[in-house]
């Protein structure tokens, strides 16, 4: 703490002081990050998890109620994403353009 103390002189009060401060904080800050801030992040990664899965099966739901097959839409969709990613060509990268355009309609 001494060294981190050191990176960043203070301005006024002193060393011993901005120590102090540090030494009174370090539990508050520890607390809040430990206690508050990592267990909110971990339940923010499971809800968007739960919330993607949630999405995944919804999209399948209604698929198949159209009568497709979700793997074969997902195949489909990769295969599409791979030849776009291959298209270094402007002309044809405008029509994968012009394609997306038209497919959100």
């Amino acid at each position: 703490m001494q060294r981190a103390s050191g990176a960043a002189p203070a301005k006024g009060y002193g060393a011993a002081t901005d120590m102090a401060a540090l030494v009174l904080l370090f539990p508050l800050v520890r607390f809040v990050l430990t206690e508050i801030g990592l267990p909110w992040l971990a339940t923010l990664r499971k809800y968007s998890e739960v919330q993607r899965r949630r999405v995944e099966d919804w999209i399948d739901r209604n698929a198949e109620a159209h009568g497709l097959n979700p793997d074969e839409i997902e195949a489909t969709s990769r295969q599409l994403m791979e030849e776009l990613e291959r298209t270094t060509e402007i002309n044809a990268r405008r029509q994968w353009e012009q394609l997306t355009k038209l497919l959100k309609e």
